[in-house]
């Protein structure tokens, strides 16, 4: 089944920030990809996720990855 509506006519993107993902501790829970906007908040939110896992994903800046696993990439 379809969704009702008009398409995006403007590509996705991803704001400038620091990306991480995390994930509940069973394998078969689906991560969620949080974004905050300085490298000392990533830090707060390593700890503050401590019992799950967490994965640094990168920077975002201009639609490009700046570091991570995917860095030189576009975002979408």
């Amino acid at each position: 089944m379809s969704k009702a509506g008009r398409k995006p006519s403007r590509i996705k993107s991803l704001k400038n920030g620091y990306y991480f993902s995390i994930s509940g501790s069973t394998q078969s829970s689906r991560p969620i990809r949080l974004m905050r906007s300085s490298k000392f908040e990533i830090d707060i939110a390593e700890k503050e996720f401590k019992n799950r896992n967490f994965k640094y994903l990168g920077e975002v800046k201009d639609n490009l990855w700046q570091d991570g696993e995917n860095k030189g990439k576009k975002t979408n």
